[in-house]
């Protein structure tokens, strides 16, 4: 029931993604306040994740928090599909970044299924279910904009989202062992934690050059150069499928070269993406910088959110996801807001050369910490 519930969210929440900046950018929107609109998911992601990871695991229940998730992405999704203006697309983007929020919840819940040893084959399910979904999403959004145009994606999201709701309502929720009380001392322990510290840092360079590139001027780099709304969403599926793949190659890559190596290996890939953009202008080649892009952002997403709760105790680790995914998120309304206002003052191209130093920039945060040996 929590694995159909993880589909239903990524899917609702990206059966319109690709068409985002091209719905604002009919409604009138420069490349600023297009920024601004898909920054707009990340500030529920920013301010509430914490909280809610704090709070789960104070009253020891991730459920509650879960099926909020799936119904605000039923409704952020409504408001979207009739939104008649920029402004209110910013708006009704922000409570889809309550479902976002709810991330949290969702994916500790995923792993409260499994024993703690197989917590990094649990993560890295769960990626590949969130990978799975973005494809099917993103494949499934362009075949349906082509047939009843844009704002059917929407409301497939809606649909989506209602399906979700129901199923976690359905969900029973393992019962939490105390190992120790949880105070807010245990929080500090857990934010100070420099294995936890480093991999949120990483985790906000990734996020950046995501929603910076990706799910934000890539698109509409797409369209200049003749893509269709097809054209584009294939592009993001094909991206979507090789992070997939990334996700499934984490524990492998991560034998063979450590922690540490995996990482770094999907940091130049995502940067060396970023590079190649500004040099390609056919279809083949933006779709070939996406597929690096997404086996990258795959590989590097599942190492990071497996460190990220590796290291506490299973009744704290909402906090540790909470604080690594609202860490994390300040990249996600950065990356857009500053590529948005980079846009509209030196051109496109400048954005995807900034997004490659920022990921490689991320490589250097690595050796702040010692990274633990793979189990």
């Amino acid at each position: 029931m929590v694995t159909v519930a993880t589909f239903s969210l990524w899917l609702s929440l990206y059966f319109y993604v690709p068409y985002l900046p091209l719905r604002a950018l009919e409604l009138g929107a420069s490349n600023t306040v297009i920024g601004l609109v898909i920054a707009s998911y990340s500030i529920a992601q920013v301010s509430l994740r914490i909280p809610i990871g704090v709070t789960s695991d104070l009253i020891g229940k991730r459920k509650p928090f879960a099926v909020i998730a799936l119904a605000s992405a039923a409704l952020g999704a409504l408001w979207l599909a009739y939104a008649p203006t920029p402004t209110q697309m910013f708006f009704a983007r922000s409570v889809t970044g309550i479902a976002g929020a709810g991330w949290v919840a969702v994916s500790v819940l995923y792993a409260s299924y499994f024993t703690a040893e197989k917590t990094g084959q649990a993560m890295s399910r769960l990626m590949f279910l969130n990978g799975l979904g973005l494809v099917l999403a993103t494949f499934a959004g362009g075949v349906i904009s082509e047939l009843w145009g844009t704002n059917a994606t929407f409301l497939a999201g809606v649909i989506l989202g209602v399906i979700g709701t129901i199923f976690l309502l359905l969900a029973p929720e393992p019962t939490l062992q105390k190992t120790e009380p949880y105070s807010m001392q245990s929080f500090f322990e857990i934010l100070k934690h420099p294995l936890v510290l480093v991999v949120s840092i990483v985790g906000i360079t990734t996020q950046f050059v995501s929603f910076a590139t990706s799910f934000g001027f890539v698109p509409i780099y797409a369209e200049q150069n003749g893509a269709t709304d097809a054209d584009i969403g294939l592009i993001t599926t094909l991206m979507f499928a090789m992070s997939m793949i990334g996700t499934l190659c984490a524990v492998p890559c991560a034998k063979i070269f450590g922690y540490r190596g995996a990482i770094v290996l999907a940091a130049c890939l995502i940067a060396l993406a970023a590079f190649m953009l500004p040099f390609t202008h056919t279809f083949f080649g933006i779709a070939f910088s996406q597929l690096l892009n997404g086996f990258g952002r795959g590989l590097i997403n599942a190492i990071l959110i497996t460190l990220s709760v590796i290291v506490v105790a299973p009744n704290k680790r909402a906090t540790a996801m909470g604080i690594y995914q609202a860490l994390y998120a300040i990249g996600m309304l950065s990356g857009p807001i500053i590529a948005g206002l980079v846009a509209d003052w030196s051109g496109i191209n400048t954005v995807f050369f900034l997004c490659t130093f920022i990921s490689l920039a991320g490589i250097a945060f690595t050796h702040l910490t010692k990274m633990p040996k793979v189990a």
